[in-house]
């Protein structure tokens, strides 16, 4: 498999889908080691719940990070609680984990979400809830404008979260909704062309 940079478009693990991809391609992009450390966490869950069938499965956590990494194009500085894999030693088309069978309540989330929001409503760690309800209610703004090709408000979001939770999962005023769907357009945008127009031959 091409890693290469110009690659990065293409859909390396369908189990995970573009917006995964997505997040950690937003996640490359951020300065501050403590919060990168906590959105690839929060990657790391959210990759972790969307196949939850596997989670038995021998070194599941491992080779999250493993892909983690290949998502990631080997080029992600983060604290990974597993020694971090070469180019090389991941070489060959990377293991897929399958894909869990489910009927969501909101079919514009995809599968899971439900799983994921459970997640977050466990974690004792009040900021690193915080961090991955934030991260969860991005991720379903997202789906949810490619789902439906149209604009939706944070209040739906906010509203759908507080549906998906029960109540118990609230999000700061601060949080950053926009945060994947920003970084998605950025990704998009064509790069000016230097070709000049030729002028129109003039008739003789």
């Amino acid at each position: 498999m091409d890693y290469s940079d110009k690659n990065n478009s293409k859909l390396i693990f369908r189990e995970y889908g573009r917006n995964i991809q997505n997040l950690v391609a937003y996640a490359k992009t951020i300065e501050e080691p403590e919060r990168r450390n906590a959105v690839a966490e929060s990657i790391i869950n959210l990759m972790g719940h969307l196949n939850p069938h596997l989670r038995n499965v021998e070194d599941f956590r491992h080779k999250l990070w493993d892909h983690l990494f290949i998502l990631a194009d080997f080029d992600l500085d983060v604290d990974s609680p597993y020694p971090i894999p070469s180019k090389e030693e991941l070489e060959k088309k990377p293991d897929h984990i399958g894909y869990p069978k489910s009927h969501p309540r909101f079919r514009q989330y995809g599968r899971n979400v439900e799983t994921m929001v459970q997640k977050a409503i466990e974690m004792e760690d009040e900021e690193k809830k915080q961090e991955f309800s934030a991260v969860i209610a991005s991720y379903m703004k997202l789906v949810y404008k490619n789902w439906n090709r149209e604009n939706v408000s944070d209040d739906i979001i906010i509203n759908d979260l507080n549906t998906l939770s029960k109540g118990k999962l609230k999000l700061e005023e601060s949080a950053d909704l926009d945060m994947l769907s920003r970084h998605q357009k950025k990704r998009k945008k064509p790069a000016p062309s230097n070709s000049k127009r030729r002028p129109k031959n003039s008739r003789r």
